[in-house]
């Protein structure tokens, strides 16, 4: 039997109080992990530590920490309707921010600690796609239409995009959603490993 096919201005919240309380518990630890490698950036302690090292990792982090933080607030929104409609646009906006840093700076970064290293940078590249394919993050491009139109910015045609957005599928965006949370945490893991191995052959 099809599974109906619902439209994100017509879902409703879903009460599940042990996904939440999961979700609540997963910001928990990536707020307690994000505040440990900010306070690493600027560590008298770890000023031996290469910038490369601590920035990438803070970044991953707090990522990751903002991430799970827009799972955590989601899952509280209990309004439905254009106001649910909206917080989700700014989601939108968010995951095409993360997509880039990854894409590019974040990349550049552990490519960059990689041949400092002598780590065989063919292989960390091969890392970052691997967890790409098996996270699908490039689905975001779905919503390409609509980022900056009606979150963070109000284009000229922000009403027709709002409407259009509303008749996308509920359940490829929240599969989005979790998907990027599980690709930021992995990506977090890759870039602890990267920064303390000393051994190309571990990383």
């Amino acid at each position: 039997m099809q599974t109906q096919r619902v439209c994100l201005i017509t879902v409703r919240p879903r009460s599940a109080p042990m996904r939440s309380e999961r979700n609540r518990t997963a910001l928990s630890g990536a707020s307690k992990n994000a505040e440990n490698a900010l306070n690493a950036v600027s560590s008298l302690d770890l000023k031996h530590v290469p910038e490369d090292d601590k920035v990438a990792w803070g970044m991953a982090a707090l990522i990751h920490c903002d991430l799970c933080r827009l799972v955590v607030s989601f899952d509280e929104c209990q309004v439905v309707g254009v106001a649910r409609l909206l917080y989700l646009g700014d989601i939108v906006c968010k995951l095409f921010e993360a997509r880039n840093w990854y894409n590019n700076a974040g990349t550049k970064l552990l490519l960059r600690i990689a041949e400092r290293k002598s780590i065989d940078k063919a292989h960390v590249r091969k890392k970052i796609e691997d967890l790409k394919q098996a996270h699908q993050i490039h689905r975001v491009k779905t919503y390409e239409a609509y980022r900056n139109k009606f979150g963070y910015h109000y284009d000229a045609n922000a009403i027709s995009y709002l409407q259009r957005f509303g008749l996308e599928d509920s359940d490829h965006f929240f599969d989005l959603l979790t998907a990027f949370v599980r690709f930021s945490a992995s990506w977090t893991q890759i870039t602890k490993d990267l920064v303390k191995s000393d051994n190309p052959n571990e990383a």
